[in-house]
């Protein structure tokens, strides 16, 4: 095991996070920097690192190793810092004291200097407008509800794309339709189309799942398989291993899996970016 490496901040999740939590944050990580798919820098680096901390954080005996270790001190870890560390540091009291009065201070000269009534209000820049940060975009909440153990049957045309995608549009939707490069909230649930077996669904969660399509956040069949779905509908996918998890697998998908994917398209959460068109250059007269 590397002795910098912050286990849980690179699986993002907490120190009292369950087993069931643990493999979740390791098959959305894995997926996201798998180095065959994904075109995130440093993706294999940071795929190595979330499988080196999933195999001990979900290993309990090496899981308590590694918490003890950490209570103990005999493992440094980048970026954890105990509260115990940090309020026995006579530096840290010390610095924490001057910065406490060096605000009051400012205070107190901002009182004395800006002068009227107390009831003029302190700008920074009266002549600079107010920039209002756009918000980000909220994931719809939900009621978690039972997913289909097995795929059901469907009816609809079946379009096959050139990279061997096949999809399905079988119930329509009435809203915008998804383009690359929208950000998106769905639900969605996968089988394996060998078994009928389910690995993986949002339906059971509380909240949707959010991603951006065409960014290499998720398998690339999800990114060619997304747009041109509206909102209100719902897409079977039909995935090849080279748009999914390839030879490698992952946790709970066997080496060169087929994978069944059935996608409703909840809510466009933003649009993508408008292109900007270049001007089109006007040509000079002639003298």
């Amino acid at each position: 095991m590397a002795d910098n490496l912050d286990y849980y901040a690179i699986l993002q999740v907490n120190r009292n996070a369950t087993l069931d939590e643990i493999e979740r944050a390791y098959e959305r990580l894995s997926r996201t920097y798998d180095p065959e798919t994904s075109r995130k820098p440093r993706a294999a680096q940071r795929h190595a690192e979330v499988k080196e901390a999933f195999e001990v954080l979900s290993d309990r005996e090496k899981q308590r190793e590694y918490d003890r270790d950490l209570r103990s001190g005999e493992r440094e870890v980048a970026g954890a810092v105990l509260p115990s560390d940090v309020l026995s540091n006579r530096f840290v009291i010390a610095a924490a004291g001057t910065l406490i009065a060096s605000v009051v201070g400012i205070l107190i000269i901002i009182i004395v200097f800006a002068g009227g009534d107390g009831g003029d209000e302190l700008v920074a820049n009266p002549t600079t407008p107010a920039v209002t940060p756009t918000p980000a975009p909220t994931v719809p909440a939900q009621t978690p509800g039972v997913p289909d153990d097995n795929p059901p049957d469907v009816t609809g045309e079946e379009v096959t794309l050139e990279s061997g995608l096949v999809y399905i549009d079988f119930v329509p939707g009435a809203g915008e339709v998804a383009q690359t490069g929208d950000t998106v909230a769905v639900n969605y649930t996968g089988w394996l189309q060998d078994t009928g077996k389910r690995f993986d669904s949002s339906i059971d969660r509380t909240s949707t799942y959010q991603v951006i399509i065409g960014a290499g956040g998720v398998i690339q069949g999800w990114d060619e398989g997304l747009p041109g779905l509206a909102e209100g509908g719902t897409r079977r996918l039909i995935i090849p291993p080279e748009l999914a998890y390839g030879e490698a697998g992952s946790v709970s998908i066997p080496s060169n899996a087929t994978l069944i994917f059935d996608i409703i398209l909840v809510d466009i959460l933003t649009k993508a970016p408008a292109a900007t068109e270049a001007p089109t250059p006007t040509a000079e007269a002639s003298p």
